[in-house]
């Protein structure tokens, strides 16, 4: 095969979808479920995320700003950094230690 376009598509009647496409070299995956990995690069658009996390609750997120959030698992308490500020509060969300630009 020689192409610059590969598609596999699937479904029936109006109902068609392509699970993935190569396409001039690059492959493009809609969804995908990996059990083990090993990434030499990676580009991620917006955020990366655990699949447990809630804004100031649980779980961690790291954006494309740069801006850090972890939060304990249990409610032990988070930390919030960006690229000028380290920020730590305890179980009930009371700022307890705030290292770098205080302004």
């Amino acid at each position: 095969m020689n192409a610059n376009q590969f598609v596999i598509v699937s479904g029936t009647g109006g109902n068609i979808y392509s699970p993935f496409v190569v396409k001039d070299g690059q492959t493009f995956i809609n969804q995908t479920f990996i059990g083990d990995g090993w990434i030499t690069n990676a580009m991620i658009g917006s955020y990366i995320q655990s699949n447990n996390y809630v804004a100031g609750s649980v779980g961690w997120r790291w954006d494309k700003a740069g801006n850090f959030e972890n939060n304990g698992s249990d409610s032990t308490g988070r930390m919030t950094m960006t690229n000028t500020t380290i920020s730590v509060y305890d179980a009930n969300g009371v700022l307890r230690v705030r290292m770098g630009k205080l302004s």
